[in-house]
């Protein structure tokens, strides 16, 4: 078991060190002002009731709330690989804006441009959102590398020392820029001679969408998000942050392809996704049921930890409850802790399969408490489906938690006489 356990460790330190999912991550967590925008922006556009609808038709604000979706949820890709790009050159120490920058300029040099009868430039929405995410993720993650490799090799203009910073980055990346510019247009050239005509439909069709299908699927959910992060956790490492630092991309093009629809009054096309991770696990292991747990121990050191977990875990905060109790290298949480995600996320994948409950389409900000956002991810039957999800988690803690109560209560009798 020790040596198991020694090579996750190996494993999840690997994966938590590598700078290029690291980049991944924070590119793509940089990100998500702009999603939760968008999917306020859809939650105001599409409420269901018709005094509201005339209202936001007749004074034309339903048009500003469509906009406002468009150049968030539909442009996504352009601000995921000028974020990854800029997280990948900070990474390296490099300054991250000129990396952002020629990454924007060679995805926009790479996307299909359609030349209309007149002579005018369109560029549509057709790569700029969901479809376009990872070709903007390998776009960010070679771009940013490559202006890392270049500067760090001494390929730019070096300016005095009494020229001011700001101008000194600018002309460090004038260079860097020009050979960036010429690969990407060299490679943008070889696509067109090709039957994929752009390295968009080459990346969609042969690795984002085989990625997606498999990625959407119950059993890759369940073993990543539902087993491998709870593993890691009790292990003592941050599951959600390894699991996800290979998942993230999978996941985030399945929600904005749902936000999307959404927003176009369409039928959501995907069940998980990040969303219903956090919508559905609420709080790492579930582990929300034994911080409600501890408030009722009779026992004094697991009372005043629920005085501490409990508030915590309303707001998905989990770590005072996997440190305090602990979880971590503990074989008697260990098996609720591994077995609640599994019967929360079971069983609302099939009961999202048989249309009992619905799909969710609305990205929430994260920290908001259960029940609320069911409620604003998926409405009314998710919120109530989140309150029996608790009361689960609180079964299937209870008497695990009844036997740690009881020998604590035991240890602070000891201790007393």
């Amino acid at each position: 078991m020790e040596a198991i356990t020694d090579k996750l460790q190996h494993f999840a330190g690997i994966l938590q060190e590598n700078k290029y999912f690291d980049s991944i991550t924070k590119g793509l967590m940089g990100i998500m002002p702009i999603i939760f925008i968008g999917s306020i922006a859809a939650l105001l556009k599409g409420l269901p009731i018709p005094i509201y609808q005339d209202f936001l038709s007749s004074s034309s604000i339903k048009d500003y709330l469509t906009l406002i979706t468009k150049l968030t949820t539909d442009m996504t890709a352009l601000y995921t690989v000028f974020s990854i790009a800029y997280a990948m050159s900070r990474n390296f120490k490099q300054d991250g804006l000129n990396a952002g920058l020629l990454a924007l300029l060679s995805f926009l040099l790479l996307t299909p441009i359609r030349i209309e009868e007149n002579g005018e430039y369109m560029l549509t929405f057709q790569w700029l959102g969901a479809t376009g995410l990872f070709i903007s993720i390998i776009i960010g993650l070679l771009v940013g590398r490559l202006y890392v490799m270049l500067v760090s090799k001494g390929v730019a203009i070096k300016m005095p020392d009494g020229v001011p910073p700001s101008v000194a980055k600018s002309f460090a990346g004038l260079i860097p820029g020009i050979i960036i510019v010429a690969v990407v247009v060299v490679i943008n050239a070889i696509f067109k001679m090709t039957h994929y005509e752009s390295i968009h439909n080459f990346v969609y069709e042969l690795l984002q969408t085989p990625l997606q299908n498999l990625g959407g699927t119950y059993w890759a959910f369940l073993l990543t998000i539902g087993f491998l992060s709870q593993i890691f956790w009790v292990i003592g490492i941050h599951g959600g942050m390894v699991t996800l630092s290979v998942m993230m991309p999978i996941f985030m093009a399945l929600d904005l392809q749902n936000l999307s629809a959404f927003s176009a009054g369409q039928p959501l096309p995907n069940i998980v996704g990040i969303n219903f991770m956090f919508v559905y696990g609420i709080g790492a292991g579930c582990s929300i049921g034994l911080s409600f747990l501890f408030l009722a121990a009779k026992s004094k050191r697991y009372k005043e930890l629920g005085k501490i977990t409990a508030p915590s875990a309303v707001f998905g905060i989990s770590e005072p409850t996997i440190f305090g109790a602990p979880i971590i290298l503990n074989p008697v949480l260990a098996v609720p802790f591994i077995i609640s995600p599994i019967i929360s996320y079971s069983l609302a994948y099939f009961l999202t399969a048989i249309d009992v409950l619905p799909r969710l389409g609305l990205q929430v900000p994260l920290g908001l408490p259960p029940i609320i956002n069911g409620f604003l991810s998926g409405g009314w039957r998710v919120a109530v489906f989140q309150v029996i999800i608790i009361i689960i988690s609180v079964i299937t803690y209870y008497p695990f938690y009844k036997a740690m109560d009881k020998k604590a209560v035991l240890d602070e009798t000891e201790v007393k006489a």
